[in-house]
């Protein structure tokens, strides 16, 4: 479970980097796979379902351009909510590892 913590912070970076740029560069199946990719996380990490549902959402609207606002909307969710459990599980394993 220790290895699996510790990865996380190590792998989000780059999911959420090619999330981002598949977005931007509307590369739709890059998009899906990344959104994909990034859905286990969720309940492995016991991250809100809400932020599950936007990434299946955005699975969904890949490919459309008139959701496009509501991808990119999501997608900011998403990264911010990352971003916040990397900080708190680095908080938690420097924690760890100093006891």
């Amino acid at each position: 479970m220790m290895e699996m913590i510790g990865l996380y912070p190590e792998q989000t970076p780059s999911l959420i980097s090619t999330l981002k740029e598949s977005m931007d560069s509307k590369d739709w199946p890059l998009l899906q796979a990344a959104a994909h990719k990034i859905l286990p996380s969720f309940a492995i990490m016991e991250i809100d379902k809400e932020f599950e549902y936007m990434t299946k959402k955005i699975q969904e609207y890949t490919g459309r351009p008139d959701q496009l606002n509501a991808i990119q909307e999501m997608g900011i969710k998403i990264e911010a909510v990352y971003k916040q459990a990397c900080t708190e599980l680095q908080e938690g394993l420097t924690t760890m590892n100093t006891q």
